[in-house]
């Protein structure tokens, strides 16, 4: 297989470090454990180690696409037509798991599987394939709660050749204006939070300072700064392996976190269920990454 020319051990390292702090605080809020607790400054970057995860995702991902993209002429419908193509075919496969343990839970709750789909309305069709709950002020939606990364990182994708364009012009004045945009959204959703459901997580303005800066490291660092650690090892190769699978992980883990309330009640310790909970999430995640391989890879670059 040609290896990916912007798949580099030290960006897929950076992605098990997020996917880490994701698991940590969404296993430690589970449990009530201090480790899945907030810091920072409230009404403008309050996170928890998962938010944390997300700002280093959205650096990586413009940081990704500015060594993909940054030298080319992009042709703009093309590039997100490729986006989609790359982002929605592991979301769907995700989301279809995610019903599925909707379904498990009414049958469980109710004894009868279909009882939880009587709540949904027409819409939940639409912001379901597109995971665009959050945009309507719900979040993640009733199936997978982490779709509203999805509504996200698209709106980063649809900002991504102008700011590109910017970035490579004018490097320090576009980051300096941009971070303005960003910290003057969140000042203002902060503080009046006249839109619903966390928008400082998923409202554009509120994120695109973090995925910017990702194309301004790209156009500033020099190469060497993230290939010193591409040798061929035993190593590189699993955690390239674990880098690409970040992304199906990161949209499952949370649907999976009812195994750890669950096996407790079944006799099974904490530490036990959490090793389950961990084993299912990143079996899930795999099969996801294997069936998103078998479909065709044209235009998906």
């Amino acid at each position: 297989m040609t290896r990916n020319r912007t798949r580099f051990i030290s960006l897929d390292l950076l992605r098990c470090v997020g996917i880490v702090l994701l698991l940590l605080a969404h296993i430690g809020q589970t449990i009530n454990s201090p480790i899945g607790g907030f810091f920072g400054w409230p009404g403008f970057y309050y996170v928890s180690l998962g938010g944390l995860a997300v700002t280093i995702f959205l650096i990586l991902s413009g940081f990704v696409l500015q060594l993909q993209y940054g030298e080319r002429k992009i042709n703009y419908f093309s590039f997100i037509a490729k986006r989609i193509l790359r982002i929605y075919p592991v979301y769907w496969l995700s989301l279809l798991f995610g019903i599925v343990l909707y379904s498990v839970h009414s049958y469980y709750y109710t004894d009868n599987i279909f009882s939880n789909f009587s709540k949904l309305e027409a819409v939940d069709i639409v912001l379901s394939i597109t995971g665009a709950y959050a945009f309507a002020g719900e979040w993640g939606g009733p199936f997978l709660k982490t779709s509203w990364f999805i509504a996200l990182i698209m709106a980063m994708y649809i900002f991504f050749p102008v700011l590109s364009y910017g970035i490579k012009r004018r490097p320090f004045f576009s980051i300096i204006l941009i971070l303005l945009i960003s910290a003057l959204s969140r000042l203002i959703l902060g503080k009046y939070g006249f839109l619903q459901e966390r928008p400082l997580d998923w409202f554009p303005l509120c994120r695109i300072f973090e995925f910017s800066l990702g194309i301004y490291l790209a156009v500033i660092l020099p190469k060497k700064a993230y290939t010193f650690l591409d040798a061929p090892s035993h190593l590189g190769t699993v955690i390239n392996f674990m880098g690409e699978l970040s992304f199906p992980l990161f949209l499952v883990h949370y649907p999976n976190l009812f195994i750890i309330e669950y096996l407790p009640r079944l006799g099974l310790n904490q530490s036990m269920a959490i090793c389950c909970y961990v084993f299912v999430s990143l079996l899930v995640s795999w099969i996801i990454l294997e069936t998103d391989k078998k479909i065709p890879q044209i235009h998906r670059a």
